[in-house]
């Protein structure tokens, strides 16, 4: 009987075809030689308000993506691994918004402009094929949204609002001409803040605009004041959990970032085998940051206040063809970087005297091809290549304390191959292999480890060598994949001094990662569902090296053995969804989240505790147009670290968690 009802429920909720739009080439999910994590907007709809990409995220295994409650130092966000130790922001992994890059040439990214409220898909590439995309693609994210209808002009709205404090209203709109429907979404989010020195706000501006068959042009506006709270010590974190650092107080430590970005995407011929898509954005940050007085008096600090203004432009044109996918790719980068002091004379936390002026320039050029091949009926091989080679330079204009100035060239060449093949009709195996490399940052090249002036010329790409093998499963409402992996790292950039203010960086050491991943879904019963993801990740040193410690620190004297974790992810993940059919007057879920530890340093001196949490939420449908969602996170009040800051030279390593809270959000289609 219990066969029956599970057959008879597969039956009535058929899941329909996916389509991975994320890589080189659109594909079937299941032809797709590389492990790929896919979700739908209702996946999206149903992990949260959509306030956070965090929320929905961990459905997906092989990612690690945590909310640090501190809207100053954005998401934490990492594949296998792979950008585990950015201390803020997203490095080593490449990011897209309807294939519009979110990532710098030089590898730092951002997440925080991306328009959840219009999303439509949202891909996760995992392992040696992600490399296609380029230099740091230890993972890809990529954004699709959905495309506008024409019609009468249609409204659509929802207000959310959660007892910690935090607010979010969004509005949308949508019509036009047959032939050029348009969209706009105006977002507008703030917290009062989870601790003191934390409120935030973000505001949000996306329009895209289709004309022609293929052809799309998008705008994006984003706006982020932040306060920014620190992270605290074990000691500080035992007496308060929900306390903030004295220093962040005493300098009113914040951020301000602007954002703008315009992008066009476009095919033409028989078949639309031709894509062009062009790109320019803009990113404006100042950033007061907690720096004792003293800390700041050497000649060659910069400063403890960050002043960027970034801008850059690109184009990629490709063709795609029957059994292959070519294409070229420019990628151009260009900021004024200076700092100042953050003091003047006994007032803290304001702009001082200039103690750092340069200008940087990189430039990306990148030739890439992909392409399937029938070895047998059933037996298909994909293999591709990207070229390409990245330009960096720095102009110092702050001479006083040395010339910083400096160039820097770095070739590469990143291959993939794969292998594809059926286990019945609804089922495939597939292997691949690869090599992936990761440039260091413009932040990481500033400075030089032995305290000399001029660009660190002599820190090299991180290399990786990857391999990944699985098995895809799609028939009826069931769905799962199993994947095991592996990649073996050379040339691991690590902090190799940090005296004076100034942070360097050197090449150390050989890590290993290799895991399991699982994701699956199905029927319960007719309409309702679960679905899981499950990461088992080992990630250790292979190859002793050592480290700077707390600054001043003149050399990196502190080893790192062998056998030492990798800091910054969990060993161990599991999200567990249950949900009620979506079509009835009411749905509710349930959700069991849980983690394993996370070491703060590459030394393992010390880790946040795993934890288990659990949410529940009911939507109720109060007309057709209009829907009302009670939501419950962190149910039982644990409290937990929501992240660490990795490698924190003042040992302020912990990112306290929220506790118990409670939403409320209300959504309505103001027209038909």
């Amino acid at each position: 009987m219990i066969g029956a009802l599970l057959l008879a429920a597969a039956e009535a909720t058929a899941l329909p075809p996916v389509i991975v739009t994320g890589g080189l080439r659109n594909a079937p999910v299941l032809d797709a030689p590389s492990a790929v994590g896919v979700l739908h907007a209702d996946a999206l709809q149903r992990s949260g308000p959509g306030a956070q990409l965090s929320e929905s995220l961990s459905r997906l295994p092989g990612v690690w993506a945590a909310d640090r409650g501190n809207a100053a130092q954005d998401l934490q966000l990492s594949v296998r691994g792979f950008g585990a130790r950015a201390s803020f922001g997203v490095r080593g992994l490449r990011l897209f918004v309807d294939g519009l890059p979110a990532t710098a040439p030089d590898g730092s990214g951002a997440v925080g402009h991306f328009p959840l409220d219009a999303a439509e898909q949202l891909d996760l590439l995992r392992g040696p094929f992600s490399a296609l995309h380029g230099v740091h693609s230890g993972g890809v994210l990529s954004l699709r949204t959905r495309a506008p209808q024409p019609g009468p002009t249609r409204w659509q709205a929802d207000a959310w609002a959660q007892s910690d404090d935090q607010q979010q209203l969004r509005r949308q709109a949508e019509g036009g001409a047959q032939g050029s429907p348009w969209r706009l979404g105006l977002a507008h989010w703030r917290s009062a803040g989870q601790r003191p020195q934390s409120k935030a706000e973000r505001s949000l501006l996306d329009a895209r605009w289709d004309w022609a068959p293929g052809w799309s042009l998008r705008a994006n506006l984003h706006s982020q004041p932040a306060q920014d709270p620190l992270g605290l010590t074990r000691a500080q974190w035992q007496a308060e959990p929900q306390g903030t650092a004295p220093n962040a107080l005493a300098f009113n430590s914040r951020k301000t970032l602007q954002q703008q970005q315009l992008g066009m995407a476009g095919s033409w011929g028989p078949s639309g085998e031709w894509q062009l898509r062009a790109w320019a954005s803009a990113r404006q940050v100042q950033q007061w940051q907690a720096l004792p007085v003293s800390t700041q008096a050497p000649p060659a600090h910069p400063g403890g206040v960050i002043d960027l203004d970034r801008r850059q432009l690109g184009v990629d044109l490709r063709h795609n063809g029957p059994q292959g996918t070519v294409g070229l790719q420019l990628d151009a980068q260009d900021e004024q970087r200076r700092g100042f002091e953050s003091f003047i004379g006994p007032t803290l936390g304001v702009t001082g005297a200039l103690r750092r002026d340069e200008r940087n320039r990189a430039l990306s050029t990148e030739l890439y091809a992909q392409s399937e091949h029938r070895l047998t009926d059933d037996i298909s091989l994909h293999a591709g290549l990207r070229l390409g080679q990245l330009r960096v330079t720095s102009a110092d204009r702050f001479l006083s304390n040395g010339d910083d100035g400096g160039r820097q060239s770095t070739p590469t060449a990143l291959p993939a191959l794969g292998l594809v093949g059926p286990l019945g009709s609804r089922s495939r195996w597939f292997v691949s292999l690869g090599q992936a490399r990761e440039t260091p940052t413009l932040a990481e090249l500033a400075y030089r480890p032995d305290g000399s002036a001029g660009l660190n010329t002599g820190l090299r790409p991180q290399r990786s060598r990857q391999a990944e093998a699985g098995l895809k499963r799609r028939q009826g409402a069931w769905a799962a994949e199993l994947v095991a992996f592996a990649a073996h790292t050379t040339d691991e950039i690590v902090s190799a001094r940090n005296s004076g203010g100034r942070a360097a960086f050197a090449n150390a050491g050989r890590t290993r990662r290799h895991g399991l991943e699982l994701q699956a879904q199905g029927p319960l019963q007719p309409g309702w569902r679960w679905s899981l993801a499950a990461t088992a990740l080992s990630a250790r040193v292979r190859q002793p090296y050592a480290v700077c410690g707390a600054p001043p620190c003149a050399s990196a004297t502190l080893a790192v053995p062998v056998g030492a974790r990798l800091p910054g992810v969990p060993a161990r993940a599991l999200r567990l969804d249950l949900e009620s059919p979506g079509d009835a007057p009411w749905q509710w879920g349930l959700t069991a989240s849980g983690r394993s530890r996370l070491w703060v340093d590459e030394r393992n001196t010390d880790a946040a505790a795993g934890t288990v949490l659990l949410a529940a939420w009911a939507r109720w449908r109060l007309e057709p147009r209009s829907t009302l969602t009670l939501r419950v996170d962190n149910a039982a009040g644990r409290p937990h670290a929501a992240s660490v800051i990795v490698n924190e030279a003042n040992g302020r390593f912990f990112e306290p968690g929220p506790g118990r809270r409670l939403s409320l959000q209300l959504q309505h289609r103001l027209s038909p």
